[in-house]
C-alpha cells in the first residue's frame, strides 16, 4: 500500500497550546502576532533563550537543518550533489571542526545561552510536526547542539578574501600590477568614508599599490588561480522628534525561507527585539533593548591571507619549506556524502599557515595555502547579555567590541540622545597583502590582532549623522589595514541626501530605504550622451537618455537603455581586457562599474585595446548601437513599451523549488523591482536575469517610542510552506510598507494570532 505524502498544510505547526518541555526551568509563553512574530515572556534569561530556540524550531526546522549541513560540509548528502563544491569549502575551512574547539572554551554565560537555545530547538524537533520538506526528502532531524550554532556563525562570518587574492594573483601575473589596482574599489577620490562622519577620501594613488607589487614578487612565480547593506543613525538635533532615528537594510541572498527570523523576548534581565540569524541566539546584528538601538553593515574585515608554499615529497609525505626547514603537511581525509550517489573521499592538506586552496602537494612543487583569522576560538556570545542590558552607547560599544567573528560597521543610539559607531571583529595585524605572499621566509607572519580599542569609532559627530553602506571605513591616516573592499556609490548617495536638508522625520525614512537614484547611472549616462552619434541607432539611444534623472524605477525606458549600453560597454572593454587573464567574466556588478568608471575618469585606454578602439568615445558609440539592436530584439520596435522592470525582477525560490512538481508549492511569484547595485534600494542582479540578492530586512527605530518600531521581513517570518506568513510581506517590501514590532504587551495581545504556554516537565 502506497502512503500518500502529506500536503504542506498538514505539516504546519499549531497556532498555540500548552505543552510541557524538558530543559525549561519555569513557565514561559510565546504570543504569535498577526505578522507571524513570536513574542516571548520568560521568568529567566535562560528560559528566554530556550523559548527562542523553540520559536525558531516551530517556524524554520528545514532551514536550520540545511544551514547545519552546509556548515558541516555534508549538504550534498542532505539535498543534492550540486552542493558538493560548497561542502568542500566548508570542510577545508573547518567550520565544524573549529567550532568544536570553540565550544570547549566558551564562558559560563555564553555556554548557558548556547545550551538553552539548543535545548529549545530540540524541544521543537520533538513537539512540532516534521516540516513538509523532510517528508519530501525522507529525512529525520538529529538533535541540535551548541557546536552547530558556532559552526554556522563561522560559516556566516567566513568571507571569501582568499579566493579574491588568488584571483588578483592571476590578474597580476598576466596583466600587471595596475590591472589589480583597478579591481580594488575602495580608494575612489572623493568617496565618502565612514569615520569620521562626513570625511572624504583624497588620495589618488591606491594605498595598497606597494602591497600588490610586493606580493607578486617575480611575475613568473605568482600562483595562478581563479553583499552589501545600508545603515544610518540620525542625531536628535537633525530629527523632527528630537530623538535619534536608527535605520538599516541588510542586502543578502533573497530566498525562501527568509535570511532572518524576527522576534521579541522579555525576561527579568532584559527586553530585546529584532531579526535573528536562524541557527544562532540573537538578535545580534540589528535590534533594540528599549534603551539602545543598533544597526549595521558588513565591514568586510580581511581575515584571510594566501601563502605560496614550496613543497617537496618527503619520506612521510609532502613537506613545506619554512625558514630553512622542511615541515610535514597535515592530512585530513574527508568523506562527502552525496544524495543518491556514492560518497566521495578526498584528502585535505594543511600547512602551518592553513589549508591548501590551490595545487596538489602530492604532485606540485608549489601550492597556495589559505590562512583564516577565525580558526582561533571566538567569543561573540559573551556580548549578548552585555548588549541586551546596556543603558547607553558606551555600554553598547563595550559589548560590540567583544565580537570576534562579526566584522561589522555598527551604528547605534541611546534614549539619552547619543549616537555612535563601532567597527567590530578580530582582524589580523599585518600589512595589506592583497595577493599571495611567500610562506617559506618567515617574513609574512601575523603580529597578533588589531587591538579592539584601536578599531574605528565615532560618537556624536558635528554633522549629526553616521552612515555606512559598505564603503571605505577610514581616511588615509588610519594606521591599520582592515580590508581592501569598499563600494562608494550608495554611501555617496546617502551623503548627498543628508546634504540636501537639515531635518528628517521617521516618516522620511521609507523614501530613503527605497531611493532608486543611481550615481553610477548619472555619471555614465552623461558620458554616453557626449559620445559622437553618427548613426540612427546611437542617436535613438541618446534621445532616450537625454534629460533622465538617473531614477531607475520599473517603468523607466532610460534605465533599460543605460543598463544595456553599460553591459555592452563592459563586454567590449572591461571583460575583454581581463579575459586575457582567463578572468572570471561574472565579476560582481558593482565591481564592473567601478572599474569602468575609474578608467573613464582617468581616460585610461588600457582596456580599449582588445576591442580595437582608439578612444572611449568610439567604444561608447559602438555600445550604444549594439544596445539598440539587442533591446529591439528583446522588447520590440516600439520604445514606448520598453521598461526596466521587464529586464529586472526578484525571484523567490526555495532550495527544493527547482523540482517542477514542487515549484508551485514552495516558490513564490517573481516581483519586478527597480534599482541596481548602486542604488540604496539595492538589487544586486546581473542585468536581464532574475535577482536573488537584495534588501532582506528593513527597520526604522525612532527612539522617542521604540514600541512604534517599523520593520518588514521578506518574504515572511515563517518558513513552513502553507503558512499565512510564508510570503505575506512581499507586497509590503515591494511597496515600501512596514508593520509594527511591538514590545508593549497590550499591543501584542490586541494583535495576537495564537499563544503557546510552555511548562517545565513535571
Amino acid at each position: 500500500m502506497t502512503v500518500a505524502k502529506p500536503r504542506p498544510e498538514d505539516c504546519l505547526s499549531p497556532a498555540g497550546g500548552e505543552t510541557r518541555l524538558r530543559g525549561l526551568d519555569g513557565p514561559a509563553r510565546i504570543v504569535l502576532d498577526r505578522w507571524g512574530i513570536p513574542h516571548i515572556q520568560a521568568a529567566s534569561a535562560r528560559d528566554a533563550f530556550f523559548a527562542q530556540g523553540f520559536a525558531i524550531g516551530r517556524d524554520r526546522l528545514f532551514q536550520l537543518e540545511l544551514r547545519r549541513q552546509m556548515a558541516r560540509g555534508t549538504a550534498a548528502g542532505f539535498l543534492n550533489k550540486g552542493l558538493l563544491a560548497a561542502d568542500r569549502t566548508s570542510r577545508r575551512t573547518g567550520y565544524a571542526r573549529h567550532a568544536e574547539a570553540e565550544q570547549a572554551v566558551q564562558s559560563a554565560e555564553a555556554r548557558m545561552i548556547l545550551t538553552a537555545y539548543a535545548d529549545g530547538v530540540n524541544a521543537a524537533i520533538q513537539a512540532m510536526p516534521a516540516p513538509y520538506e523532510f517528508h519530501l526528502l525522507g529525512w529525520e532531524m538529529e538533535p541540535w547542539s551548541p557546536v552547530d550554532t558556532l559552526a554556522i556563525m563561522k560559516m556566516v562570518a567566513a568571507g571569501n578574501q582568499w579566493a579574491s587574492k588568488l584571483r588578483y594573483a592571476k590578474v597580476a601575473a598576466a596583466l600587471g600590477r595596475e590591472a589589480v589596482l583597478n579591481l580594488l574599489p575602495d580608494h575612489v577620490p572623493g568617496m565618502a568614508v565612514i569615520t569620521p562622519s562626513g570625511a572624504r577620501w583624497t588620495r589618488e594613488a591606491h594605498p595598497y599599490a606597494n602591497a600588490v607589487l610586493d606580493g607578486i614578487e617575480e611575475p613568473e612565480g605568482t600562483v595562478a588561480a581563479g553583499g552589501g547593506s545600508n545603515c544610518w543613525v540620525i542625531h536628535g538635533a537633525r530629527s523632527s522628534t528630537g530623538a535619534p532615528i536608527v535605520c538599516g537594510d541588510p542586502h543578502l541572498n533573497i530566498r525562501i525561507p527568509a535570511e532572518w527570523h524576527v522576534m521579541h523576548m522579555e525576561c527579568p534581565e532584559f527586553t530585546v527585539a529584532g531579526p535573528c540569524t536562524p541557527g544562532a541566539p540573537g538578535p545580534l546584528y540589528y535590534g533594540h533593548n528599549t534603551r539602545v538601538a543598533w544597526t549595521m553593515t558588513h565591514a568586510g574585515g580581511d581575515r584571510w591571507d594566501v601563502y605560496r608554499e614550496r613543497i617537496r615529497r618527503g619520506p612521510g609525505g609532502p613537506e613545506a619549506l619554512y625558514m630553512g626547514a622542511w615541515e610535514p603537511l597535515t592530512r585530513i581525509d574527508a568523506t562527502y556524502p552525496v544524495r543518491d550517489g556514492e560518497p566521495i573521499t578526498e584528502p585535505i592538506w594543511e600547512t602551518r599557515h592553513g589549508w591548501v586552496a590551490m595545487g596538489n602537494p602530492e604532485t606540485d612543487d608549489e601550492v597556495a595555502a589559505a590562512r583564516w583569522g577565525l580558526v582561533e576560538p571566538g567569543h561573540d556570545f559573551d556580548a549578548l547579555l552585555a548588549l541586551y542590558t546596556a543603558t547607553d552607547i558606551h555600554q553598547a560599544r563595550a559589548a560590540f567590541r567583544t565580537y570576534d567573528s562579526i566584522s561589522g560597521n555598527f551604528c547605534f543610539a541611546d534614549t539619552a540622545g547619543n549616537i555612535g559607531y563601532q567597527y567590530t571583529g578580530r582582524i589580523p595585524k599585518r600589512p595589506a597583502w592583497v595577493t599571495p605572499v611567500p610562506g617559506w621566509d618567515g617574513a609574512h607572519e601575523w603580529d597578533g590582532s588589531v587591538p579592539k580599542d584601536e578599531l574605528p569609532i565615532d560618537e556624536n559627530p558635528a554633522n549629526g549623522y553616521i552612515a555606512t553602506a559598505n564603503n571605505r571605513t577610514t581616511p588615509e591616516e588610519y594606521p591599520h589595514y582592515l580590508t581592501f573592499g569598499g563600494s562608494p556609490w550608495r554611501a555617496d548617495r546617502l551623503a548627498e541626501m543628508f546634504a540636501e536638508r537639515r531635518s528628517f522625520s521617521p516618516d522620511d525614512m521609507p523614501a530613503m530605504h527605497g531611493d532608486l537614484v543611481s550615481l553610477t547611472a548619472r555619471e555614465l549616462s552623461a558620458r554616453y550622451l557626449s559620445a559622437p552619434a553618427r548613426d540612427r541607432d546611437t542617436q535613438a539611444m541618446q534621445a532616450l537618455l537625454r534629460g533622465w534623472d538617473a531614477h531607475t524605477d520599473v517603468d523607466s525606458r532610460a534605465a533599460l537603455v543605460y543598463m544595456e549600453t553599460t553591459e555592452q560597454l563592459i563586454a567590449l572593454t572591461v571583460t575583454a581586457y581581463y579575459g586575457q587573464a582567463s578572468f572570471n567574466a561574472q565579476m560582481p556588478e558593482t565591481e564592473q562599474r567601478v572599474v569602468l568608471l575609474r578608467a573613464l575618469r582617468r581616460d585610461d585606454r588600457t582596456m580599449l585595446a582588445p576591442g580595437g578602439f582608439a578612444t572611449w568615445e568610439a567604444a561608447i558609440a559602438r555600445a550604444l548601437a549594439q544596445a539598440a539592436g539587442v533591446l529591439r530584439g528583446k522588447f520590440g520596435e516600439d520604445t514606448d513599451r520598453w521598461r526596466w522592470g521587464a529586464a529586472h525582477w526578484m525571484t523567490w525560490r526555495h532550495n527544493l523549488g527547482r523540482d517542477a512538481e514542487q515549484a508551485a508549492i514552495l516558490n513564490l511569484p517573481d516581483t519586478e523591482v527597480g534599482g541596481d547595485g548602486a542604488t540604496l534600494w539595492a538589487t544586486q542582479a546581473r542585468y536581464g536575469r532574475g535577482s536573488d540578492h537584495g534588501v532582506s530586512y528593513r527597520q526604522i527605530f525612532d527612539l522617542t517610542d521604540l514600541n512604534a518600531a517599523r520593520i518588514v521581513i521578506p518574504p515572511g517570518n515563517s518558513g513552513r510552506p502553507g503558512s499565512p506568513h510564508y510570503g505575506d510581506n512581499i507586497s509590503r517590501w515591494r511597496d515600501l510598507e512596514y508593520h509594527p514590532l511591538y514590545i508593549h504587551w497590550a499591543d501584542i495581545e490586541a494583535n495576537a494570532e495564537g499563544e503557546y504556554r510552555l511548562l517545565p516537565e513535571e
